[in-house]
């Protein structure tokens, strides 16, 4: 079925009527797709939490990692191996961290 160009501009005038620009629903769409994969998600290493804090990994180190209520979300098999926390609940000690 082929959506003519005047069907295309009516749908286009609804959405900006509405307050929905091509912007906003793409971002909306990545924040829907972001959060399904967080949610499948197990662990999350350094380089995740840079990518959903928007820290360095110096920050996160020197502010973020060594608090306590992210700590006890830490796994290490060794002390020279890589160092995971689990996704969940280290994300919502992110947000109570980062939102007080």
């Amino acid at each position: 079925m082929m959506i003519s160009e005047k069907d295309n501009n009516l749908s286009q005038r609804v959405l900006e009527t509405a307050g929905l620009s091509k912007k906003i629903l793409l971002d909306r769409y990545d924040r829907t797709v972001r959060e399904i994969v967080r949610e499948r998600t197990l662990y999350w290493d350094i380089d995740d939490l840079v990518r959903e804090t928007r820290y360095s990994k110096a920050s996160l180190e020197k502010y973020i990692v060594c608090d306590p209520r992210i700590k006890i979300h830490q796994r290490q098999i060794g002390p020279r191996y890589k160092r995971v926390w689990l996704s969940e609940p280290t994300a919502a000690a992110l947000e109570e961290i980062l939102n007080n």
